[in-house]
This record gives structure tokens, C-alpha cells and sequence, in this order.
């Protein structure tokens, strides 16, 4: 090839745009780099002791919250097991009294047995009979004998003594064609 340069062309002879674009895009020759020396062990970070104990803390608060309420119910079941059996006595003995109040002040302030017998003999139509009347610590019985149990029922409720009786039973009598009638007032 022929040098592009004229003969008498004295100028210094520099790359051109071209050579100097793709001298550009060729990496260039650089000197090797020395490898990385081993890396020195480096020191452990210290842990942060106040976030360790914080931790611990909120996990630990909830556990111990649980375990004490369980001590503390099975304890508090304990002595109320405890106390129940050693009160069980008294509790029997005071609901005995309160029983017996109760039966001496229905009994005190119940009508007498004469007050009774004179209520019914006002109330009864003259051709009924009283065959017994009974009043133990249950309910007032009272046995009637009448033609006709509607009309001697119906007198005896007239009565304002006598207005609890109901009748429990009806039967014939011996032979005569009247009723017996037991009749119970409860207390």
C-alpha cells in the first residue's frame, strides 16, 4: 500500500478520528491488580445486653403472669375446699334452726284447733257432718259428710279461715247416699 502522505509532507503524523474512537473501545492495557490479601477474622460484634434482657422480659412476663394466677387459683380452691368442710357442720345446724322458726312461727301464728272446728261448724249446711279434722305438722284434713259435696264445699269457702281448702278425695258413704268428702288447707 501506498502512503497517503505526500512526499514533501513534513507534518507529524497523528492517529486519525477513527483510530483514536477504537483505540477508545479497546479496553486498555492496565497493570494487574495484586490480589486481595485473606481477610483478617474480624471481631464478633458485642450482643446488646439491654435488648437481650428486654426480650427476655416480654417473653417472660406473660409466662410468669399464667404460672402465679395457676398457684393462686389452686391454692384459693384449696382453702375453700377447706373452709367448706370445716363450716359444713354450721351450715347444717343453722339451716335445722331456720327450719324450726319457720315451723313455730306457722304454728303460732296459724289459727287454733278450736277456732278451726268453730269456723267449720258456722260454715256447714245443717244437713252435713264433721267426721274428723286433723292438724299435725303437715297440711289441716278435715272429713265431711254431706248430700251434696257442690253446696257444703262452696259453704265452707265462703269462709275467709276456710278458703284454702281443697278437696282430695270423694267417696260414698256407708250406705245412707251421702258423700264423704277430705277436703286439705295447706299451711
Amino acid at each position: 500500500m501506498a502512503d497517503p502522505r505526500p512526499a514533501n509532507d513534513s507534518a507529524p503524523v497523528r492517529p486519525s478520528l477513527f483510530d483514536r474512537a477504537l483505540g477508545a473501545a479497546r479496553p486498555a492495557s492496565r497493570p494487574p491488580v495484586p490480589a486481595d490479601p485473606p481477610p483478617e477474622p474480624a471481631e464478633r460484634p458485642r450482643p446488646d445486653r439491654a435488648g437481650m434482657i428486654l426480650a427476655l422480659a416480654i417473653v417472660a412476663a406473660p409466662l410468669l403472669t399464667v404460672a402465679g394466677a395457676t398457684l393462686m387459683t389452686t391454692q384459693v380452691r384449696r382453702e375453700t375446699r377447706a373452709l367448706t368442710e370445716r363450716s359444713a357442720p354450721a351450715v347444717a345446724a343453722r339451716t335445722e334452726r331456720d327450719r324450726g322458726r319457720a315451723a313455730l312461727a306457722t304454728a303460732w301464728h296459724a289459727p287454733t284447733l278450736g277456732a278451726t272446728v268453730e269456723a267449720i261448724a258456722h260454715a256447714l249446711p245443717e244437713d252435713a257432718a264433721l267426721l274428723r279434722i286433723e292438724r299435725d305438722t303437715g297440711p289441716l284434713t278435715i272429713d265431711v259428710v254431706a248430700p251434696d259435696p257442690d253446696r257444703a264445699l262452696s259453704a265452707l269457702r265462703r269462709d275467709p279461715a276456710l278458703g284454702g281448702l281443697r278437696a282430695v278425695a270423694q267417696s260414698r258413704a256407708d250406705g245412707d247416699g251421702r258423700m264423704r268428702i277430705t277436703l286439705e288447707q295447706a299451711r
